[in-house]
């Protein structure tokens, strides 16, 4: 059976189906001399416009409906022109009408049904990896919004990220096609673990994603724990794979799925960092939370100040976002850096004069901004920074953003809320401890 499409039919095309169908019935009463001619017969074409335009919106089923339709609409017709006593239809005539009509209306159905088809297939593709056969970084942001959103409200959530272990030695040493069969390995482990109402996909690379609707952090755990012993009681041609994991539950306060996503993340370079194949959970926040961040409003009514040559480090993967946030930094009176590379990052933190604030996106491919402000910290326990991030759900608190002093800003950013963020992040006092 062929499925049925839900894509709403407009009005207009309703209303422009209802009047094709009516021209040939008011020409058969109104001119029934002239309709049973050659020329006239012509008017029954406006019946297949319902056709083409059911088809592009609900396809086979859509000109099925149409051609029902335009049958009624013929019989009905020339039953009221017989009873009114008119001019008697030409029966041969009308028999070829009908025969086009249908014959039209099957081809018209056939490509619909294949443009349709390429459509789904297309729309399936955007959110499926190709070579796992797993949902792909898209269709876990899809899920992690709808799942974040029930969280707010009050319902479980965990995240799991995975990362493979020393999988590029794996490509170096053994070919691609070592690499891939392990991608393929590890997506059947995990698709085997995953609970229908879940979702576990491929975050990119050699990274993986769970998404564990209803689940606490020991049960997410528990989850990791089976994967991570399933990938490493199997045997390669090579050798032995492992993964390391990493697990965070929504808190209140958290804001955002990326910051969720990020603290998972966090807990996975731990987890990498003491020695791998092994699973981290990330340390709730147990002390009372600051007071939320500004998201998209500036902290005080006043107009912000401008900079006096501070220098700002700017890093993001969006070129549009990066640009636009230094442009406004730069005309407000700041020394601005921008950048892509998280290596460019971390080296300017090590020079002898670092620059005095850093402004990182949260969800990055090289390394999530928490997790490169957990780098800095050790080093440089004052950072100054700014996390921007979308998809913003409630307001973040402070206690889930590494810093000495941190603000939080949406993406896309409002320029006075950041403008005025930036000099009150820059003008705060160090908490106690972190200078």
């Amino acid at each position: 059976m062929a499925p049925m499409f839900r894509r709403p039919v407009p009005l207009r095309a309703l209303v422009l189906s209802v009047g094709a169908l009516a021209v040939p019935v008011v020409a058969v009463l109104a001119f029934p001399d002239w309709t049973q001619g050659d020329q006239g017969v012509l008017v029954w074409l406006t019946a297949l416009v319902p056709a083409f335009l059911l088809a592009y919106y609900r396809g086979l089923r859509g000109v099925a409906l149409a051609l029902a339709g335009g049958m009624a609409v013929l019989a009905l017709t020339q039953v009221a022109v017989l009873l009114a006593g008119k001019t008697a239809p030409d029966w041969y005539l009308l028999l070829a009408v009908v025969a086009i009509y249908v014959g039209i209306c099957v081809g018209l159905a056939v490509f619909a049904e294949i443009l349709h088809r390429e459509r789904r297939a297309a729309e399936a593709m955007a959110l499926v990896d190709v070579l796992t056969g797993l949902p792909n970084r898209r269709h876990a942001e899809i899920a992690l919004d709808a799942q974040f959103a029930a969280a707010v409200r009050g319902v479980p959530l965990a995240v799991v990220m995975f990362d493979l272990d020393h999988f590029k030695a794996v490509n170096d040493r053994h070919g691609h096609e070592a690499g891939d069969a392990a991608l393929r390995a590890f997506a059947e482990v995990l698709g085997a673990n995953t609970r229908r109402m879940n979702l576990s996909a491929r975050f990119g690379g050699e990274e993986f994603i769970c998404v564990l609707g209803g689940a606490d952090a020991l049960a997410a755990v528990a989850v990791a724990e089976r994967i991570r012993a399933g990938i490493a009681a199997q045997r390669f041609p090579w050798g032995a794979l492992t993964v390391s994991a990493g697990v965070a539950a929504y808190e209140d306060g958290m804001g955002s799925y990326e910051i969720l996503v990020a603290t998972a993340d966090r807990a996975l370079y731990r987890a990498k960092a003491t020695g791998r194949n092994r699973v981290e959970s990330a340390e709730p926040v147990v002390a009372a939370a600051p007071a939320p961040l500004p998201a998209s409003e500036p902290a005080a009514a006043a107009p912000p100040a401008a900079g006096h040559g501070e220098t700002v480090l700017v890093i993001d993967d969006d070129p549009l976002t990066l640009r636009s946030v230094g442009r406004l930094l730069q005309r407000a009176g700041y020394r601005v850096e921008t950048t892509e590379d998280v290596d460019t990052v971390l080296r300017r933190f090590g020079e002898a004069t670092p620059p005095e604030l850093l402004i990182t996106d949260v969800m990055m491919p090289q390394m999530n901004g928490l997790a490169l402000a957990d780098r800095i910290l050790a080093a440089h326990p004052q950072l100054r920074v700014i996390y921007l991030s979308g998809y913003l759900q409630k307001e973040v608190s402070a206690a889930h953003l590494p810093g000495g002093v941190t603000g939080y800003v949406a993406k896309p950013p409002d320029p006075e809320a950041l403008l005025a963020l930036t000099r009150e992040v820059l003008d705060r006092p160090l908490a106690r401890g972190s200078a």
